[in-house]
């Protein structure tokens, strides 16, 4: 659906060669894929999987025309070949695995968080590449362990990134930004406990009922300006390793759903009204200084386009 990616379209003539996306088949993944698609950006999608389904949700049929390679991120032979064979310029790195996943299975957190941005850090390194971003997270926030903010492996494995970044310009001169993503809502968005609030608006949509695990104050980052601000951190090159929070707007989920009982007067979606451990009210001025005007939408504007578009695409038989 052209309307979901209309207003975070860029001038490809930023760009001076093919972006390489890891993790396109995520929620953030896709929603880079897809303006960078429809601006005429060059670009590779890389995943564990060719699974286009979310990339779809937003691109329609069109997202079976994206060039996709498939391979393991801490596959590094594999990384360079790809890096090769389509003459890459600029990498968006968002492969990784998530909270409860690193939890689960540490060593292979650590293999795909740590060691998978090492593997890019090294392909930027040998490949002389000036423009690459990485995604972080706000669940740095929880190290050392002890404070306010839950301490989680993922937020361990993150913060360990951010230094390895630095110490990669400091010896190798090798530039990167990294962003630290908040709690992401919108189309796409369907893992993890965060994203109970996406899921609520398709629950809505159908017309049933859901219950968000968590109320109070949280931020509200909308996937297509978390994508614009990975985009514009490529659309340069760049100089040192600065690391930089992301977080949208803060705001009581008890508010969203007075903005969707404007949309959907009756709705049966109720909150615990429980806070998250985690900081809701990091400040964007950093990011939007370094980087320069890039879109931003209020909460009211993505939750309607959020609902309107999971409307559409259950009508059209697109979303089960």
């Amino acid at each position: 659906m052209d309307i979901l990616t209309d207003p975070f379209l860029v001038d490809p003539s930023r760009f001076d060669g093919p972006v390489l996306v890891t993790g396109a088949g995520g929620c953030i993944g896709s929603w880079v894929v897809s303006i960078l698609a429809r601006s005429g950006v060059d670009l590779v999608a890389f995943d564990l999987r060719d699974d286009r389904t979310r990339p779809a949700l937003l691109m329609g049929d069109a997202a079976a025309d994206l060039p996709w390679e498939t391979g393991d991120i801490t596959d590094s032979a594999r990384l360079a070949e790809i890096c090769e064979k389509y003459g890459i310029r600029a990498i968006i790195h968002l492969a990784g695995l998530m909270v409860p996943f690193c939890k689960a299975d540490p060593a292979a957190g650590a293999r795909v968080n740590v060691e998978g941005t090492i593997n890019v850090l090294e392909l930027a390194r040998n490949k002389g590449l000036k423009r690459l971003a990485y995604a972080s997270s706000t669940a740095i926030h929880g190290m050392p362990p002890g404070g306010p903010t839950i301490a989680t492996l993922y937020g361990a494995y993150k913060l360990a990134n951010e230094y390895t970044a630095q110490v990669y310009w400091l010896d190798w001169q090798v530039p990167s930004v990294g962003i630290r993503p908040n709690v992401v809502y919108g189309v796409g968005r369907d893992l993890g406990m965060t994203s109970e609030f996406s899921v609520a608006l398709l629950h809505a949509a159908r017309g049933e009922a859901f219950e968000v695990s968590f109320g109070g104050p949280v931020s509200w980052l909308y996937a297509g300006e978390a994508a614009s601000a990975f985009i514009a951190a490529v659309a340069r090159e760049g100089e040192g390793a600065p690391v930089f929070d992301l977080n949208g707007t803060c705001m009581e989920i008890e508010e969203g759903l007075e903005i969707l009982s404007r949309l959907a007067p009756g709705h049966a979606v109720r909150t615990a009204g429980k806070p998250l451990p985690i900081p809701p009210d990091l400040s964007d001025a950093p990011i939007r200084a370094h980087l320069g005007a890039y879109p931003s939408i209020t909460p009211e504007e993505g939750i309607r386009t959020t609902f309107d578009a999971f409307g559409k695409l259950l009508a059209d038989g697109k979303l089960t």
